[in-house]
């Protein structure tokens, strides 16, 4: 009866360790499920402010490159006009008063698109080699239409055609900086 009495007092002990073993499952479970209720809504916080964070750096590039076609577009369209003035002058068919006021035009809306680019280190329009050739251009196209039919103008007219392809090249090397500066910035190759 002794081998019985040791059994009985190992069952009553075995209930006693599964009924513990319950409780610290218990324990263990409720504070799995707190730290779950915890770090699972804090975790779904900080991914959806990384996608955020993603979201505002996708925009500000959008809207870097944006800036940046809207000024490549403005020097273009200033570009072009002094091309058509150029030939214009070239037939004696220029309007002075209007290719005076649409030179005022392209500047405005150039210099208003490099002010929105400031925020890259850019120098401002009044010392950008490109808006400074493209008055220069823009005053020599005027200076030839002014004069005429004078024999004088075939060389002036080749000094203008030079002044043009100079602008064409300043434009092109203003663009190419700014590629770099938002590649830079945006961690995006726009150098292409």
């Amino acid at each position: 009866m002794a081998g019985v009495g040791r059994c009985e007092s190992w069952v009553e002990r075995g209930g006693m360790d599964t009924a513990l073993l319950g409780v610290v499952c218990g324990a263990a479970g409720t504070v799995a499920g707190a730290a779950v209720a915890y770090f699972g809504p804090l975790q779904l916080e900080r991914r959806r402010e990384r996608r955020e964070r993603e979201v505002r750096t996708e925009d500000r590039a959008a809207a870097d490159i944006a800036r940046y076609v809207n000024a490549r577009t403005a020097a273009d369209q200033w570009l072009d006009l002094l091309r058509r003035a150029y030939q214009a002058a070239l037939e004696n068919r220029l309007d002075l008063a209007r290719f005076d006021d649409d030179v005022v035009r392209s500047s405005d809306e150039l210099r208003l698109r490099l002010t929105e680019l400031a925020h890259l280190g850019l120098i401002e329009s009044n010392t950008n080699p490109a808006f400074i050739a493209f008055r220069r251009t823009a005053v020599e196209i005027r200076r030839l239409a002014a004069d005429g039919d004078r024999t004088d103008s075939d060389d002036r007219g080749s000094e203008v055609l030079r002044s043009l392809e100079a602008c064409a090249a300043e434009r092109t090397d203003w663009a190419r900086c700014v590629l770099r500066r938002l590649s830079a910035r945006t961690g995006l190759d726009l150098s292409s």
